[in-house]
């Protein structure tokens, strides 16, 4: 017990890497004493950590483990919980297509039990971002109005601000930028640095990025950035989210025209690519495609995309992967 308090206490303060370890160490006592249960949450509080500090393949492993414990295919509630982290973190991992059945699983758990809403609600926002990332945007958006209906639910403050920024990426998506803004607006009155700074942080540079996934170069846009700079710079952050911050920075200074500025960032985050999911190693590689076709350095433009497109079809993002084609054609034009 002494074991559990700490390693939630660790937690608490952010102390993922203290937490993680207290947790390791609580499961093995735990399943020495025969205590399935404190060996289940310390074990679920481990795979939370492993997420957190950006070992998301570690953390999806951890989370199959409990996904198929008898513990937890006996209760719909521990079933939505696992499910819900196990999809995140295979997004995580770039693995889309199994992130969007770890999350159907999960609302489809959450819906079973009425008194689940605010675990459906974070299931639905594990689907909506799977689909999106996987480019099921119609889908997504059908899920999107099934969200919006559990907000009428009066959720918690947090809950309500992850499923606005959701719904909004999607609006982003399909090119409704002034939709987009909207549930962006409303995503930011219900998350506060005061109560999540990291939240806050992921927010303002996921904000950011939608924005100008969809071709929105706005003062906003780039506020959302610095926001998210300095709100890094105070918690910390793993160096994952450094260097998905630097790879929001570097598409900003692609769409400005600062291309050699852009392709320094570029270049750096793609020397860590180990560390990002496939997909999001894939954008980087697209975008320094971009900087270097427009520098005219179009042999090695040519690469980076090429490597793009594979890495986005690998993912199962195949929108994307046609966006880096596009780009490719236009530099090798197919012989006629």
């Amino acid at each position: 017990m002494l074991l559990e308090l700490r390693a939630r206490d660790s937690w608490n303060q952010r102390d993922y890497a203290g937490a993680r370890a207290l947790a390791d160490e609580a499961a093995t006592a735990a399943l020495k004493l025969d205590d399935i249960d404190a060996w289940w949450n310390m074990t679920f509080l481990k795979s939370e950590c492993l997420r957190k500090l950006g070992l998301m393949r570690e953390s999806a492993e951890v989370s199959q483990v409990l996904n198929d414990h008898p513990l937890t295919v006996q209760s719909s509630a521990l079933t939505t919980r696992v499910a819900t982290n196990l999809s995140f973190a295979l997004q995580g991992c770039g693995d889309l297509a199994e992130a969007v059945i770890a999350a159907r699983h999960a609302a489809a758990a959450a819906e079973a039990d009425p008194e689940q809403q605010e675990s459906l609600i974070k299931a639905q926002y594990a689907l909506i971002a799977a689909l999106a990332d996987s480019d099921q945007l119609d889908e997504a958006w059908v899920q999107c109005l099934a969200l919006a209906a559990l907000l009428q639910g009066n959720p918690s403050s947090q809950s309500a601000g992850m499923s606005y920024w959701a719904i909004g990426n999607v609006a982003f998506l399909l090119n409704q930028p002034e939709e987009g803004t909207k549930y962006h607006r409303l995503a930011a009155e219900n998350l506060s640095p005061t109560n999540d700074l990291e939240l806050w942080a992921k927010f303002n540079r996921a904000s950011a990025e939608i924005r100008l996934a969809a071709g929105v170069v706005q003062p906003e846009t780039l506020e959302c950035i610095d926001r998210a700079e300095l709100a890094i710079s105070i918690v910390g952050g793993s160096e994952r989210d450094k260097l998905e911050l630097a790879l929001t920075r570097a598409h900003w200074l692609v769409l400005t025209g600062q291309y050699e500025a852009a392709a320094e960032r570029l270049r750096f985050v793609i020397s860590k690519d180990k560390l990002l999911a496939t997909h999001t190693a894939a954008e980087a590689h697209l975008l320094l495609g971009r900087a270097l076709k427009a520098k005219k350095a179009e042999p090695e433009a040519a690469q980076n995309l090429k490597k793009s497109e594979k890495l986005f079809s690998k993912a199962g993002a195949p929108s994307r992967a046609g966006s880096a084609r596009e780009l490719i054609d236009d530099i090798e034009p197919t012989a006629t």
